[in-house]
Protein backbone atom coordinates (compact mmCIF):
# COMPACT_ATOMS: atom_id res chain seq x y z
CA UNK A 1 0.00 0.00 0.00
CA UNK A 2 2.72 2.77 1.04
CA UNK A 3 4.25 1.93 -2.62
CA UNK A 4 1.16 3.90 -4.33
CA UNK A 5 2.52 7.25 -2.35
CA UNK A 6 5.78 8.18 -3.90
CA UNK A 7 6.06 11.31 -1.17
CA UNK A 8 6.38 8.28 1.80
CA UNK A 9 9.38 7.21 -0.16
CA UNK A 10 11.60 10.44 0.47
CA UNK A 11 9.71 12.06 3.66
CA UNK A 12 7.82 11.26 7.06
CA UNK A 13 4.43 12.12 5.84
CA UNK A 14 2.05 13.36 8.89
CA UNK A 15 0.58 15.65 7.08
CA UNK A 16 -2.88 14.26 5.52
CA UNK A 17 -4.94 16.99 7.89
CA UNK A 18 -2.97 19.86 5.69
CA UNK A 19 -3.22 17.55 2.02
CA UNK A 20 -3.81 13.98 1.59
CA UNK A 21 -1.76 12.53 -1.36
CA UNK A 22 -2.86 11.21 -4.10
CA UNK A 23 -1.70 7.67 -4.97
CA UNK A 24 -0.03 6.45 -8.26
CA UNK A 25 -3.25 4.74 -9.64
CA UNK A 26 -5.49 7.95 -9.17
CA UNK A 27 -2.05 9.77 -11.07
CA UNK A 28 -2.69 7.26 -13.44
CA UNK A 29 -6.70 7.68 -13.93
CA UNK A 30 -6.52 11.36 -13.57
CA UNK A 31 -4.48 11.28 -16.82
CA UNK A 32 -6.01 9.04 -18.76
CA UNK A 33 -9.18 11.25 -18.21
CA UNK A 34 -7.47 14.48 -18.97
CA UNK A 35 -6.43 12.69 -22.39
CA UNK A 36 -10.28 11.51 -22.87
CA UNK A 37 -10.97 15.39 -23.01
CA UNK A 38 -8.12 16.07 -25.43
CA UNK A 39 -9.50 13.68 -27.97
CA UNK A 40 -13.13 13.93 -27.80
CA UNK A 41 -13.99 17.95 -26.97
CA UNK A 42 -17.55 18.59 -26.45
CA UNK A 43 -18.61 14.83 -26.26
CA UNK A 44 -16.63 14.51 -23.22
CA UNK A 45 -18.58 17.42 -21.71
CA UNK A 46 -21.91 15.36 -22.99
CA UNK A 47 -20.89 12.11 -21.72
CA UNK A 48 -19.42 13.72 -18.13
CA UNK A 49 -22.76 15.52 -17.14
CA UNK A 50 -24.29 12.16 -17.50
CA UNK A 51 -21.84 10.47 -14.95
CA UNK A 52 -22.37 13.23 -12.14
CA UNK A 53 -25.59 11.18 -10.74
CA UNK A 54 -23.04 7.67 -10.25
CA UNK A 55 -20.38 10.02 -8.68
CA UNK A 56 -23.21 11.02 -6.40
CA UNK A 57 -24.24 7.48 -5.58
CA UNK A 58 -21.04 6.47 -4.86
CA UNK A 59 -20.51 9.11 -2.02
CA UNK A 60 -23.83 8.47 -0.78
CA UNK A 61 -23.19 4.86 -0.70
CA UNK A 62 -19.81 5.58 1.54
CA UNK A 63 -21.28 7.61 4.23
CA UNK A 64 -25.02 6.02 3.84
CA UNK A 65 -26.98 9.34 2.55
CA UNK A 66 -30.09 9.84 0.05
CA UNK A 67 -28.39 9.64 -3.20
CA UNK A 68 -31.08 12.32 -4.57
CA UNK A 69 -29.96 13.80 -1.63
CA UNK A 70 -26.18 14.13 -2.26
CA UNK A 71 -24.07 16.61 -4.39
CA UNK A 72 -20.79 16.68 -6.00
CA UNK A 73 -19.48 20.13 -5.76
CA UNK A 74 -15.55 21.62 -5.87
CA UNK A 75 -14.99 21.99 -2.35
CA UNK A 76 -16.32 22.53 1.39
CA UNK A 77 -16.13 26.20 1.25
CA UNK A 78 -18.32 26.56 -1.59
CA UNK A 79 -21.23 23.62 -0.73
CA UNK A 80 -20.83 25.54 2.71
CA UNK A 81 -22.29 28.71 1.50
CA UNK A 82 -25.04 27.06 -1.23
CA UNK A 83 -26.41 25.66 2.37
CA UNK A 84 -26.38 29.10 3.94
CA UNK A 85 -28.34 30.47 0.90
CA UNK A 86 -31.04 28.44 2.18
CA UNK A 87 -30.95 29.32 5.59
CA UNK A 88 -33.19 32.56 6.24
CA UNK A 89 -31.87 35.82 7.08
CA UNK A 90 -31.75 36.86 10.65
CA UNK A 91 -31.45 33.17 11.34
CA UNK A 92 -29.51 32.79 15.09
CA UNK A 93 -27.07 30.47 14.67
CA UNK A 94 -24.44 29.04 17.10
CA UNK A 95 -20.64 27.49 16.04
CA UNK A 96 -17.52 27.45 17.81
CA UNK A 97 -14.99 30.16 18.57
CA UNK A 98 -12.28 28.91 16.82
CA UNK A 99 -13.96 26.37 14.09
CA UNK A 100 -12.22 26.51 10.60
CA UNK A 101 -11.68 29.74 9.12
CA UNK A 102 -14.01 29.56 6.17
CA UNK A 103 -16.87 28.18 7.91
CA UNK A 104 -16.78 31.25 10.39
CA UNK A 105 -16.55 33.89 7.47
CA UNK A 106 -19.78 31.78 5.86
CA UNK A 107 -21.40 32.91 8.78
CA UNK A 108 -20.21 36.28 9.11
CA UNK A 109 -21.13 36.97 5.55
CA UNK A 110 -24.41 36.62 5.93
CA UNK A 111 -27.46 38.54 7.69
CA UNK A 112 -27.14 35.75 10.50
CA UNK A 113 -26.89 36.48 14.44
CA UNK A 114 -23.77 34.62 15.43
CA UNK A 115 -23.13 33.26 18.82
CA UNK A 116 -20.08 31.30 19.86
CA UNK A 117 -19.13 28.76 22.46
CA UNK A 118 -15.25 28.51 23.49
CA UNK A 119 -13.44 25.30 23.30
CA UNK A 120 -13.55 23.47 26.84
CA UNK A 121 -12.95 20.17 28.21
CA UNK A 122 -16.53 19.40 27.74
CA UNK A 123 -17.64 21.89 25.05
CA UNK A 124 -20.73 19.70 24.48
CA UNK A 125 -22.17 20.60 27.58
CA UNK A 126 -21.16 24.09 27.17
CA UNK A 127 -23.22 23.84 23.58
CA UNK A 128 -26.29 22.33 25.65
CA UNK A 129 -26.16 25.29 27.91
CA UNK A 130 -26.48 28.03 25.34
CA UNK A 131 -28.95 26.51 23.38
CA UNK A 132 -31.01 26.40 26.26
CA UNK A 133 -30.57 30.44 26.81
CA UNK A 134 -31.88 31.01 23.20
CA UNK A 135 -33.73 29.45 20.43
CA UNK A 136 -31.18 28.91 17.72
CA UNK A 137 -32.31 27.85 14.42
CA UNK A 138 -28.60 26.13 12.93
CA UNK A 139 -25.61 24.54 15.18
CA UNK A 140 -22.55 24.59 12.44
CA UNK A 141 -18.90 22.89 13.41
CA UNK A 142 -16.68 20.75 12.23
CA UNK A 143 -16.93 17.17 13.01
CA UNK A 144 -13.04 17.36 13.89
CA UNK A 145 -11.27 20.68 15.20
CA UNK A 146 -8.85 21.50 12.48
CA UNK A 147 -6.76 23.27 15.29
CA UNK A 148 -6.44 20.24 17.82
CA UNK A 149 -7.84 17.29 16.47
CA UNK A 150 -10.81 17.01 19.02
CA UNK A 151 -13.81 15.70 17.93
CA UNK A 152 -17.42 15.70 18.67
CA UNK A 153 -19.34 13.26 20.81
CA UNK A 154 -21.20 11.97 18.36
CA UNK A 155 -23.76 10.55 21.56
CA UNK A 156 -23.61 13.91 23.31
CA UNK A 157 -24.12 15.58 19.78
CA UNK A 158 -27.62 13.46 19.49
CA UNK A 159 -29.05 14.07 22.87
CA UNK A 160 -28.58 17.16 22.13
CA UNK A 161 -30.52 16.92 19.01
CA UNK A 162 -33.23 14.84 20.85
CA UNK A 163 -33.27 17.99 23.40
CA UNK A 164 -33.69 20.64 20.00
CA UNK A 165 -35.36 18.67 17.27
CA UNK A 166 -36.15 21.77 15.87
CA UNK A 167 -32.56 22.52 15.70
CA UNK A 168 -30.76 22.10 12.09
CA UNK A 169 -26.96 20.34 12.92
CA UNK A 170 -24.73 21.68 9.85
CA UNK A 171 -21.30 19.58 9.94
CA UNK A 172 -18.07 19.99 8.48
CA UNK A 173 -16.70 16.31 7.79
CA UNK A 174 -13.60 17.35 5.97
CA UNK A 175 -11.54 16.19 8.60
CA UNK A 176 -13.51 13.30 9.76
CA UNK A 177 -14.58 11.28 6.01
CA UNK A 178 -12.12 9.11 4.94
CA UNK A 179 -10.60 8.99 8.62
CA UNK A 180 -12.97 6.92 9.90
CA UNK A 181 -16.44 5.21 9.26
CA UNK A 182 -19.59 7.80 9.01
CA UNK A 183 -23.53 6.47 9.09
CA UNK A 184 -25.43 10.14 7.61
CA UNK A 185 -28.69 8.57 7.97
CA UNK A 186 -28.20 7.25 11.79
CA UNK A 187 -26.27 10.53 12.46
CA UNK A 188 -28.14 13.60 13.97
CA UNK A 189 -26.71 16.04 11.35
CA UNK A 190 -29.31 17.41 9.01
CA UNK A 191 -26.13 18.30 6.73
CA UNK A 192 -22.83 17.77 5.87
CA UNK A 193 -20.35 19.01 3.74
CA UNK A 194 -16.80 17.94 3.14
CA UNK A 195 -13.72 17.91 0.88
CA UNK A 196 -12.17 15.31 -0.38
CA UNK A 197 -8.42 16.32 -0.70
CA UNK A 198 -7.53 15.90 2.99
CA UNK A 199 -8.35 11.70 4.30
CA UNK A 200 -10.29 10.76 0.86
CA UNK A 201 -7.14 11.40 -0.88
CA UNK A 202 -9.10 12.22 -3.71
CA UNK A 203 -6.98 15.67 -4.73
CA UNK A 204 -7.96 19.01 -5.50
CA UNK A 205 -11.30 20.53 -6.64
CA UNK A 206 -13.72 17.91 -5.38
CA UNK A 207 -16.33 17.32 -2.27
CA UNK A 208 -19.79 16.35 -1.47
CA UNK A 209 -23.04 17.97 0.33
CA UNK A 210 -25.48 15.45 1.70
CA UNK A 211 -28.71 16.69 3.48
CA UNK A 212 -31.57 15.34 5.37
CA UNK A 213 -35.34 16.25 3.93
CA UNK A 214 -35.82 17.83 7.53
CA UNK A 215 -33.46 20.48 6.24
CA UNK A 216 -35.49 21.12 3.03
CA UNK A 217 -38.70 21.10 5.14
CA UNK A 218 -37.23 23.35 8.01
CA UNK A 219 -36.13 26.03 5.80
CA UNK A 220 -38.75 25.82 2.93
CA UNK A 221 -36.24 24.81 0.33
CA UNK A 222 -35.91 21.61 -1.77
CA UNK A 223 -33.62 19.31 -3.15
CA UNK A 224 -34.39 20.48 -7.02
CA UNK A 225 -33.53 24.26 -5.92
CA UNK A 226 -29.93 23.01 -4.35
CA UNK A 227 -29.46 21.14 -7.48
CA UNK A 228 -30.37 23.79 -9.62
CA UNK A 229 -27.90 25.88 -6.96
CA UNK A 230 -24.78 23.70 -7.13
CA UNK A 231 -24.76 22.29 -10.62
CA UNK A 232 -25.48 25.94 -12.84
CA UNK A 233 -22.26 26.29 -15.27
CA UNK A 234 -20.18 23.80 -16.00
CA UNK A 235 -19.05 20.78 -13.60
CA UNK A 236 -15.37 19.89 -12.65
CA UNK A 237 -15.73 16.37 -13.84
CA UNK A 238 -12.04 15.76 -13.25
CA UNK A 239 -12.50 16.37 -9.55
CA UNK A 240 -15.55 14.46 -9.63
CA UNK A 241 -14.52 11.37 -11.25
CA UNK A 242 -11.27 11.48 -8.69
CA UNK A 243 -13.08 11.84 -5.59
CA UNK A 244 -15.48 8.63 -7.18
CA UNK A 245 -12.44 6.92 -8.06
CA UNK A 246 -10.72 7.57 -4.96
CA UNK A 247 -13.60 6.54 -2.49
CA UNK A 248 -13.85 3.35 -4.71
CA UNK A 249 -9.90 2.91 -3.95
CA UNK A 250 -11.16 3.02 -0.32
CA UNK A 251 -13.65 0.71 -0.77
CA UNK A 252 -12.04 -1.94 -2.36
CA UNK A 253 -8.93 -1.66 -0.05
CA UNK A 254 -10.70 -3.26 2.68
CA UNK A 255 -11.60 0.16 4.00
CA UNK A 256 -12.33 -1.06 7.64
CA UNK A 257 -9.55 -2.58 7.98
CA UNK A 258 -7.26 0.12 7.03
CA UNK A 259 -9.40 2.24 9.42
CA UNK A 260 -8.64 -0.26 11.78
CA UNK A 261 -5.20 -0.19 11.51
CA UNK A 262 -4.91 3.76 11.83
CA UNK A 263 -6.89 3.84 14.65
CA UNK A 264 -4.20 1.79 16.25
CA UNK A 265 -1.48 3.52 14.94
CA UNK A 266 -2.97 6.59 16.16
CA UNK A 267 -3.22 5.41 19.59
CA UNK A 268 0.29 4.24 19.69
CA UNK A 269 1.02 8.32 18.66
CA UNK A 270 -1.33 9.54 21.55
CA UNK A 271 0.29 7.34 24.28
CA UNK A 272 3.81 8.24 22.93
CA UNK A 273 3.41 11.80 22.82
CA UNK A 274 1.91 11.39 26.59
CA UNK A 275 4.83 10.04 27.89
CA UNK A 276 6.52 12.84 26.64
CA UNK A 277 4.03 15.55 28.04
CA UNK A 278 3.27 17.04 24.51
CA UNK A 279 -0.77 15.88 24.89
CA UNK A 280 -2.52 19.27 25.26
CA UNK A 281 -4.37 19.11 28.51
CA UNK A 282 -7.86 19.83 26.93
CA UNK A 283 -7.02 16.80 24.94
CA UNK A 284 -6.02 14.19 27.98
CA UNK A 285 -9.17 15.14 30.14
CA UNK A 286 -11.26 13.79 27.00
CA UNK A 287 -11.91 9.72 25.77
CA UNK A 288 -12.83 10.60 22.32
CA UNK A 289 -10.20 12.24 19.45
CA UNK A 290 -8.71 12.31 16.08
CA UNK A 291 -5.89 11.06 14.61
CA UNK A 292 -4.68 15.08 13.91
CA UNK A 293 -2.12 15.97 16.73
CA UNK A 294 -0.90 19.87 17.70
CA UNK A 295 2.33 19.44 19.53
CA UNK A 296 3.64 22.74 21.32
CA UNK A 297 6.20 24.50 19.40
CA UNK A 298 7.51 26.70 17.37
CA UNK A 299 8.53 27.78 14.12
CA UNK A 300 12.07 27.30 14.62
CA UNK A 301 10.76 23.72 15.97
CA UNK A 302 8.76 23.17 12.78
CA UNK A 303 11.69 24.24 10.57
CA UNK A 304 13.90 21.53 12.27
CA UNK A 305 11.26 18.47 11.47
CA UNK A 306 11.10 19.82 7.99
CA UNK A 307 14.67 19.49 7.95
CA UNK A 308 14.65 16.26 8.90
CA UNK A 309 12.36 15.66 6.30
CA UNK A 310 8.50 15.34 8.82
CA UNK A 311 6.26 16.68 7.13
CA UNK A 312 3.74 18.62 9.18
CA UNK A 313 1.63 21.79 9.62
CA UNK A 314 2.37 25.12 11.58
CA UNK A 315 -0.84 25.40 13.25
CA UNK A 316 -2.02 27.91 16.16
CA UNK A 317 0.83 27.40 19.21
CA UNK A 318 2.29 23.92 17.90
CA UNK A 319 3.05 21.89 14.99
CA UNK A 320 -0.12 19.82 13.68
CA UNK A 321 0.76 16.21 12.55
CA UNK A 322 -1.83 13.20 11.45
CA UNK A 323 -1.60 9.92 10.79
CA UNK A 324 -3.13 7.64 8.53
CA UNK A 325 -4.01 4.44 7.16
CA UNK A 326 -0.34 4.80 4.93
CA UNK A 327 1.54 5.60 7.74
CA UNK A 328 4.08 2.89 10.18
CA UNK A 329 4.92 2.63 13.64
CA UNK A 330 8.86 4.14 11.97
CA UNK A 331 6.97 7.11 11.18
CA UNK A 332 5.47 7.72 14.73
CA UNK A 333 9.18 6.59 15.91
CA UNK A 334 11.09 9.00 14.00
CA UNK A 335 8.68 11.70 14.97
CA UNK A 336 9.25 10.75 18.71
CA UNK A 337 12.79 10.77 18.52
CA UNK A 338 13.36 14.20 16.87
CA UNK A 339 11.40 15.35 20.12
CA UNK A 340 13.22 13.21 22.54
CA UNK A 341 16.43 14.93 21.08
Amino acid sequence: MRSLFPILESTVYLNTAYVGPISKELFNYRKKIDNQFLNNGDKFKMDSLEKINLYSKTISTFINSKQENTFFTVNFSTGFRYILDLIPKNSLILTMKDDYDSLLDGLRERDFKVDYVDMTTNFEIEIEKQLKKKSYTVLALSVVQFLSGIKIDFEKLQNIKNANPNLLIIGDTTQFVGSDLFDFNSSPFDVVIGSGYKWLLAGFGNAYISVTDNFFDKTNSSKELLHKKVYSGHVNYLGAASLDFAIKFLQNNNFNLLIKKKKKLSGFLRNELDKLGLIQPIVKERNLHSDIFNIPANKKTYEELLKNRIRCALRGNGVRVSVHFYNNKDDVEKLIKFFKN
